[in-house]
């Protein structure tokens, strides 16, 4: 899930809405649970990788090399 979110870092200089770098910024998160990290179209959906793992299945006698 794509979200414009503030980052404001408090600057204690007069607002300038738009036209600061920090005003709005966007975020990616998982849809799947709620992480903000990279994401990858799967099945219709934005996960990250580790969700992306949780969905597969195993190949039986070929879980040798675990990364």
């Amino acid at each position: 899930m794509r979200r414009i979110e503030s980052d404001c870092v408090s600057c204690d200089m007069p607002c300038i809405r738009h036209g600061c770098p920090y005003y709005e910024v966007e975020h990616f998160y998982c849809d799947e649970c709620g992480e903000e990290t990279t994401l990858y179209e799967w099945d219709g959906r934005e996960l990250c990788i580790d969700c992306i793992r949780k969905e597969l299945d195993v190949v039986e006698g070929s879980d040798v090399y675990e990364y």
